[in-house]
């Protein structure tokens, strides 16, 4: 005959392990707790401990029954403690949600806290074993063991100072040892890192905090980067700085709200050494950011006519050759083209552009700017820009220019601001015709001046019948403010 308490400590069993899980899933949902599926051993252990207890006395193996489940409950138990402290010490979330958690350190070392305090409690008050006599006998193994694994234990307490010291954090840039790394995993034993060329390294922890440590994320991912040029003596330093601060602010990615610093940093033996000193908040950019730099560095100190010398070891005669005629050749046929310039000749606008210089813009350089003064306009020959237009806010694209569209003729023509901010959108070849060129140019040339504020006149007088109010001067009157003007500018009397 069946004992009847058997199959009661069966249900006992199963209702027991079914309400430890469902309280789990219970956790999982509400808290988004998970645990892992040691927990299914702890509640099997309980259940079969309560049941256990209702079997009765007169059965031989009860006894020893209780006590191995109960240390089994003991030592099972560790596993959802240590669930519940790592989410109550270990895990945090951030301001928009993203979990945080704490360095794997600090989650192995409370694993293993917490799983060899129930081992040695069940030791202790199940099995009745003496455990501080057991730890004062095994004290020769554990110095041999400590002697062992010192490597270990520098990494793991190296782990733990850089946890509350805080030095860095995954997702930040650093420079150690010359290397530029980004952490992407802190670990109880070491720090694993990827390099700007997509290799991962990994470095000892108790090594790491004896290096010097270059943060680029604190205390802000805002940092200084450098570059350095050499220009030749004959420059002098007040222009070529000006000329390279403009070439550095105008690279993507260089902050606009902290404008590039130039210093001049040595003088050497073949040239003067500019530093540019320019400020960027994506690390991860750094190379691309000064390889931009350099370009437009040698773009603008080319178009301002300064010299990147050679090394001056070995004596020789540069001769130049001009290989600007074609782009002069189709820099003239554009400009005859021209809805204003279209009165000169073939010849006229020949000449014009043979007395000017060919100019390059690399891509993202600005041609012109939005209310600074200007003297010149550019014939663009090769290439693409925007043009972009600022009101009331941000400026705004408003057109796009390539090759035969000209850019500027009203500032060269009445020296009037910049009404526009052009910016390259590839490398530009253009012909610049500047105030100098074209004053010479109508000072034997007079008669131009009249047909030219003809054209500007018939423009005016065009846009005024567009304006919200009425034009208040008469045609002739708009010729000859404008004819007076062109002269005053070229200072023709």
């Amino acid at each position: 005959m069946i004992d009847p308490s058997l199959p009661l400590a069966a249900l006992a069993a199963v209702v027991v392990y079914v309400v430890l899980v469902a309280g789990a899933q219970l956790l999982r949902r509400v808290r988004g707790l998970g645990f892992k599926w040691t927990y299914h051993l702890f509640a099997l252990a309980a259940g079969l401990l309560v049941g256990a207890r209702l079997l009765p006395e007169a059965l031989g193996w009860r006894a020893a029954a209780l006590l191995h489940l109960t240390a089994a409950v003991v030592v099972f138990a560790a596993f959802p403690v240590v669930t519940l402290l790592n989410r109550l010490c270990w895990v945090r979330y951030d301001r928009d949600g993203k979990r945080v958690e704490a360095p794997r350190v600090l989650i192995d070392l409370t694993g293993v806290g917490v799983g060899l305090v129930a081992v040695l409690s069940a030791m202790q008050f199940v099995y009745t074993v003496q455990v501080p006599g057991l730890l004062a006998g095994s004290g020769v193994a554990a110095l041999v063991l400590g002697l062992g694994m010192q490597d270990q234990l520098k990494n793991m307490f190296a782990g733990i100072a850089l946890h509350f010291e805080k030095p860095f954090k995954t997702g930040d840039w650093l420079l150690i040892d010359g290397v530029h790394a980004r952490v992407i995993e802190i670990s109880w034993r070491s720090t694993r890192l990827v390099t700007t060329d997509e290799v991962q390294i990994e470095m000892d922890n108790s090594a790491l905090l004896n290096q010097t440590i270059y943060n680029f994320e604190l205390p802000s991912p805002e940092h200084a980067v450098r570059a350095t040029i050499g220009l030749h003596y004959d420059v002098p330093p007040a222009e070529a700085m000006e000329v390279l601060r403009k070439a550095a602010a105008s690279v993507q990615g260089v902050l606009q709200e902290r404008a590039p610093v130039v210093y001049l940093k040595d003088f050497a033996d073949s040239a003067i050494v500019y530093e540019i000193k320019l400020w960027i908040r994506e690390h991860a950019q750094q190379s691309r950011i000064l390889s931009d730099v350099r370009s437009h560095c040698w773009y603008a100190v080319r178009r301002a006519g300064m010299e990147i010398p050679y090394p001056q070891t070995v004596l020789h005669q540069a001769v130049k050759t001009d290989t600007s005629a074609a782009v002069r050749e189709s820099a003239a046929a554009m400009l005859r083209a021209h809805k204003i310039f279209g009165c000169l000749s073939a010849e006229q606008c020949g000449a014009l552009v043979q007395a000017s210089p060919v100019v390059q813009f690399a891509k993202h350089e600005h041609l012109l700017t939005q209310g600074a003064s200007g003297e010149s306009m550019f014939v663009l020959v090769k290439g693409g820009v925007d043009v972009r237009i600022a009101f009331d806010g941000p400026a705004k694209s408003v057109a796009k220019l390539g090759a035969g569209d000209c850019i500027g003729e009203m500032s060269l023509l009445t020296g009037d601001p910049r009404t526009a901010t052009v910016v390259a959108e590839e490398p530009v070849e253009a012909v610049e015709i500047g105030k100098n060129v074209f004053g010479v140019f109508v000072r034997s040339n007079p008669a131009v001046l009249e047909q030219l504020s003809e054209l500007l006149a018939q423009r005016q007088l065009a846009n005024a019948k567009h304006a919200k109010e009425g034009a208040v001067a008469t045609p002739e009157q708009v010729r000859s403010g404008i004819l007076s003007k062109l002269r005053a500018f070229f200072a023709l009397g």
